[in-house]
Parts: C-alpha cells; structure tokens; sequence
C-alpha cells in the first residue's frame, strides 16, 4: 500500500500505521492554532481515532487547515488548491473563534429618563 492518505470506501479499513502517522500530525497542528490565536481545540483525543471534542462547525476547516499541514509528511506537494483550502479553512476558525459582538447599543428605560419640560427657543429670555 503507497505511504499516502486518501479515500476509503465505506466499510474498508485505514491502515494502523497510516492512522498513527496522522495523529503525529493533529496534536502539533491543534498546538499551532492555539499558539496562533486562531482556534483552541478543547480535546484532540487520544492515538487513534477515538476521543476528542471537536464542535461539528470547526471539524471540516480543521480537517482542511491539518490536511495542508500533513501534506509534506506523506510524501505529497501543498497544491495551490491545499493552500487556498487551508487559507479559507484558517478564516473560518478565526470567525468561529471571536468573541461575540461587543460595543451594542445600551437602551436605556424610559422611566429612568428625566422628563424635558418645555421648548428651548434659543434665547436666555
């Protein structure tokens, strides 16, 4: 079997070795993001494919953002489509990572209000 990740069909098995070369690389990637103010992954799991606490909207840009990462590691040349994957995937976690929206506009109870008395016609009279 050549020493490179693809797809499987349903049913098939991935090689152990395969499985543990890959999970060589999502413990340094998940770091790298942290490092880099990009995404925190709670819980990347254990050796294997077990475990872990990804959030269903973040998986997919962290499958494409570690995938461009691997590339070197088996073998295969970061294409520009890696690349453009791997940039838009970066985008997406840093959306999916900010804080939600600060700075909204306070309202304020009328009742707290002071009543206005009167028409102030521009003049001291």
């Amino acid at each position: 079997m050549p020493d490179e990740p693809g797809v499987i069909a349903s049913g098939q098995s991935i090689d152990a070795d395969l499985v543990l070369k890959m999970d060589g690389f999502i413990d340094p990637a998940a770091a790298l993001l942290a490092r880099l103010d990009i995404y925190y992954v709670q819980d990347v799991g254990s050796v294997g494919p077990v475990d872990g606490a990804v959030e269903d909207e973040a998986f997919l840009p962290l499958a494409d953002w570690i995938a461009n990462k691997a590339c070197a590691g088996f073998n295969l040349q970061a294409d520009q489509k890696m690349q453009a994957l791997a940039m838009l995937a970066e985008d997406t976690l840093r959306t999916l990572a900010a804080p939600a929206r600060t700075l909204r506009t306070l309202r304020i109870d009328p009742a707290l209000t002071t009543p206005r008395r009167g028409i102030y016609r521009g003049g001291f009279w």
